[in-house]
């Protein structure tokens, strides 16, 4: 493989880039090329250090979702980071995607949870139908609504926590992926 055409097969894996961050990223690696040149190496061994382009331009990816994760953190943006993560290899499949939807699924425990403790007055009025019941348990069901409360803003709050130590470890597990 010429540098041609590795750098014409990274332009194409790249295409889902913005046109002018994947201009920039292919000038990087054209200035790698001539710099590496330069030193006297060889277009072989050039390509042979960089590695397949499909694998280098995923990378690549990976990081942009990343950093638009860290941005503006949300679910959307954390997803596609890890999708982007786990498209690296097999590997990430199981130290990556595994842990992020058992965490999620922890969240939504944890919302509806704080949910049915906040509308629990409705369904204890729906299940009794007993005005004298609901006036009976009038403080029981105003602690519940006052920890289904406080249980959703620990959970917001943890949410946003959660976001960023997501990002943190995606960022980690690029890293341990370039040294290998």
């Amino acid at each position: 493989m010429s540098k041609e055409m590795y750098l014409t097969e990274l332009f194409q894996y790249l295409k889902p880039l913005p046109p002018d961050e994947r201009e920039e990223i292919m000038a990087d690696y054209g200035e790698h090329f001539e710099q590496a040149e330069l030193k006297g190496r060889s277009e072989k061994e050039i390509i042979s250090r960089l590695g397949n382009p499909r694998l280098v331009a995923r990378e690549v990816l990976a990081q942009t979702e990343i950093q638009k994760a860290g941005r503006s953190p949300s679910l959307p943006t954390v997803t596609k980071a890890v999708m982007a993560t786990v498209s690296l290899g097999l590997f990430n499949l199981i130290i990556v995607l595994l842990p992020f939807v058992a965490s999620l699924l922890l969240f939504a425990g944890v919302y509806g949870f704080a949910f049915f403790l906040i509308i629990s007055p409705i369904l204890l009025f729906i299940q009794h139908q007993l005005v004298s019941i609901f006036i009976n348990d009038f403080f029981l069901m105003l602690g519940f609504v006052g920890l289904g409360l406080l249980l959703l803003i620990g959970a917001m709050k943890c949410t946003g926590v959660y976001y960023k130590l997501v990002i943190h470890y995606l960022q980690h597990n690029l890293r341990v992926i370039g040294r290998i």
